[in-house]
């Protein structure tokens, strides 16, 4: 009889002892809880321009140092940039009008 390939490495794997172990929050879930989170239901990666409503690519040219800002306040945030990004220019429209 031939023995599985995955037998012999779960056996070799220790189980977790949950009071020394360290726990890492979710840098997300603040946001989440307090803004909801918006899920793709099916299968596969969206068709094109339909990932969140109908989206334009569009680029921005900043100097390094302001890449480096904006990705550690989003990173406080528990945003990624590209979100942190949006959100701050739909703050500046709805501001503007």
């Amino acid at each position: 009889m031939r023995r599985r390939s995955d037998e012999g490495i779960v056996a070799e794997i220790p189980e977790i002892d949950f009071a020394t172990a360290k726990v890492r929050s979710n840098p997300y879930a603040a946001r989440i809880a307090r803004e909801g989170i918006e899920v793709q239901v099916g299968r596969g990666r969206p068709k094109k321009l339909l990932e969140v409503g109908e989206t334009e690519p569009r680029s921005v040219r900043f100097p390094r140092a302001v890449w480096k800002q904006l990705e550690g306040t989003a990173k406080k945030k528990g945003m990624t940039l590209h979100a942190a990004l949006r959100k701050a220019i739909l703050d500046w429209l709805t501001d503007a009008a």
